[in-house]
This record gives C-alpha cells, sequence and structure tokens, in this order.
C-alpha cells in the first residue's frame, strides 16, 4: 500500500484593504519531509539578505531586490509557490480556501494530507475554513493559525503575497523578477 504524503501548506494573503479590487491568496506548499531543510535555508537567505523576520510591506526596496535574487538562485523554490488572484470581491475566506484547495488538487496526488496555516487566522474563521475546504472535497490533518513572525515558510508566502501584489500593480522593481520566478516555475498562477 502507498504511504500518504504529508503535505504543509503555509499561506497568506494580501488586498483586503483594496475593498475587493484586488485580493491575492499565496500558498507555499512543501512535502514534510522538505519542511525542516527549506526552513533553514529561508532564514539564512533572511540574514544574508538583511530582511530578517520583516513583513514585506515594512521591508526596503533595496532588501526586497538582494531577498528575491537570493530565492531565484535557490533550487527549493522551484514548484512551490502558488497564487490567485481575484478581482471586486470581498468573500476573502472562500476565496482563501479555494486557493488553497486548487494548490492541493494541482499537486496530483492521490493519498495525501495537509497541515495547513494560515497567516492570522483566527478561531471563528478556522471553523469556516474547515467547512469550506471539506466541501472542495481536501483531505487535511490540521488547520490553524498563526503569526508570519513565527515561521520562516509563512514569512515566505508574506513576501510572495506582497511581490506579487507589486508585480500586478506595476511597481517597477518587481516586473523583471516576477518574469524570472515565473520562467524559474518558482511561481505559479492556478
Amino acid at each position: 500500500m502507498k504511504e500518504k504524503s504529508k503535505l504543509y501548506c503555509y499561506v497568506d494573503e494580501t488586498g483586503q484593504d483594496t475593498g475587493g479590487e484586488l485580493f491575492l491568496v499565496a500558498v507555499v506548499l512543501k512535502n514534510i519531509g522538505q519542511i525542516t531543510k527549506f526552513q533553514e535555508t529561508l532564514q539564512n537567505i533572511e540574514q544574508k539578505s538583511g530582511k530578517y523576520k520583516r513583513k514585506w510591506t515594512k521591508t526596503s526596496l533595496s532588501i526586497k531586490e538582494k531577498y528575491l535574487n537570493m530565492l531565484l538562485e535557490n533550487k527549493q523554490l522551484e514548484r512551490s509557490v502558488f497564487y490567485s488572484a481575484y478581482h471586486n470581491s470581498k468573500e476573502y475566506i472562500p476565496l482563501l480556501a479555494l486557493t488553497i484547495a486548487k494548490s492541493i488538487i494541482f499537486q496530483k496526488i492521490d493519498e495525501y494530507s495537509a497541515t495547513i496555516v494560515i497567516d492570522g487566522l483566527k478561531t471563528p474563521e478556522t471553523e469556516y475554513v474547515r467547512r469550506e475546504l471539506k466541501n472542495l472535497n481536501i483531505h487535511y490533518r490540521k488547520i490553524r493559525g498563526m503569526k508570519d513572525g513565527q515561521d520562516a515558510i509563512l514569512r515566505l508566502a508574506d513576501s510572495m503575497a506582497g511581490f506579487i501584489r507589486d508585480s500586478m500593480e506595476n511597481q517597477g522593481y518587481a516586473q523583471e523578477i516576477f518574469i524570472e520566478f515565473t520562467k524559474k516555475k518558482i511561481i505559479m498562477e492556478i
């Protein structure tokens, strides 16, 4: 009998400040066996780039560019970051759950269980996400909220959400780097 894959799914979003005009969800997805090494790599990149544990919006442009260029050089990131952008909707939690589901389904794994970590998820929202994922036939082991300062992979999800949004909003620095991220299959729209 084939062993069940154990996935870890880290989720962050951006765009609630636009009043529904743009809502973007970024998901970083890894197999459990890759988590420890991946976290160490990300912490090392955060340190060397000078980004440390800063949120994307509080990071200077020069540090953002250095951080992103270091991520581009790392093979562990291939096929790890997924995102969906939504327009004209304030259905934030259902869209968050839908993006998680699309990221997991994209993996084309029959037997899996997912541990889902969502930035800033509050207890009442957890039940809603749980119901939505169950309706979408997603197999999860655990759903929990966490502050992105607590985990390097969740900080990566925060950075990717911010970076992708910057690119969509035509911020100069992000355009060229975004193309490189998609060429290297680090970021994939789902």
